[in-house]
């Protein structure tokens, strides 16, 4: 689903395009701005992802090719289109590298057209950088024991010290959870625990590989079980099953 922003300083334009994006697939208006600046500072600090922006071109505080330029600064720019009642700019715009450049009125079949194309880009894009991240993480050399994971347009290197812990899902992926978020990765968790295996990382459970340095306080629990309070941690505890009691309890000394 591609999450866009409108900005357009007139109201009525704003909502007409907003309810014709909501007709349409695969695209979810997450926000709307009258202002140029207060785009810019959304996208700067905004915890969400925006995919792409609508951008009117003459607005009464900062026009749309200045807020383009501005935008493109950015560390990781969302796509660009141009929306607006002069065809004058269309140059100006795609020396900006626009994805397109509709004129009002808009047109509902137009808009479809260039949906689909930012789906293709889209599609394009996340494909080559997960393309990247697996052959880091099955190419790194083995001292270095770094993970490539892919989250909101970028690429981020994971150090075994950055990981509290790990767990497997039902459909075999497996969730990072680290100093630096939590994200999913395809590598299986037989596959992650042999990359960690020189590091203080250990199987709790079938589907939880815990770093040990991070390990808190043991909990007793039901059944001569414990679990796992994790330092900086505070979202879950990780279990630890018995069939790993013994060789956890060896492990722990250790530390």
């Amino acid at each position: 689903m591609l999450k866009a922003i409108i900005v357009d300083d007139e109201y009525p334009a704003r909502e007409e395009l907003k309810c014709m994006l909501e007709e349409l697939k695969g695209i979810q208006v997450i926000g709307e701005f009258e202002d140029g600046s207060e785009t810019v500072e959304f996208l700067k600090w905004s915890q969400h992802q925006t995919d792409v922006i609508f951008l009117d071109v003459q607005m009464r505080e900062k026009d749309g090719i200045t807020t383009a330029w501005e935008i493109l600064q950015l560390p990781h720019p969302p796509h660009i289109i141009f929306v607006t009642g002069y065809g004058e700019y269309a140059v100006k715009a795609f020396e900006l590298n626009a994805v397109d450049y509709i004129l009002k009125p808009y047109d509902e079949q137009r808009l479809e057209q260039t949906i689909k194309k930012l789906q293709s880009l889209h599609v394009s894009s996340n494909l080559a950088n997960t393309r990247v991240c697996d052959f880091f993480n099955k190419n790194e050399a083995s001292g270095h024991r770094r993970f490539c994971v892919w989250a909101n347009e970028r690429m981020l290197i994971l150090h075994p010290a950055d990981i509290f812990f790990v767990k497997a899902d039902e459909k075999g992926k497996c969730l990072i959870c680290s100093a630096k978020g939590n994200f999913i990765t395809k590598l299986a968790l037989k596959e992650i625990e042999e990359k960690l295996a020189s590091q203080s990382f250990f199987r709790t459970h079938k589907s939880y590989l815990v770093n040990l340095d991070k390990v808190c306080e043991v909990i007793p629990w039901f059944n001569n079980t414990y679990m796992l309070r994790l330092e900086g941690y505070n979202d879950e505890q990780v279990p630890v099953a018995r069939h790993y009691l013994k060789e956890f309890n060896k492990a722990f000394e250790k530390i």
